[in-house]
């Protein structure tokens, strides 16, 4: 069954990829295909242990900070 699903996913790419002609319309070809792969993992969730690093950076940086002098150094 994934195999019908890659298979559907190579045809969708290949209809959806006319040969650009000019430097730019292949960066807009491009950059159409790059946000069509990467804006569905953009919406997904993060995991639960990588917020929590996260969090936990977020509530170690305001002391980090203290110890950097405002003047320079």
């Amino acid at each position: 069954m994934e195999n019908n699903d890659s298979n559907a996913k190579s045809a969708e790419f290949r209809s959806a990829s006319p040969v650009p002609n000019s430097q730019e319309e292949k960066e807009d070809w491009i950059g159409r295909q790059l946000r069509r792969v990467f804006d569905n993992a953009l919406n997904e969730p993060l995991p639960d242990d990588i917020m929590s690093l996260l969090n936990r950076i977020d509530d170690e940086t305001p002391a980090a900070d203290q110890k950097i002098p405002k003047g320079g150094a």
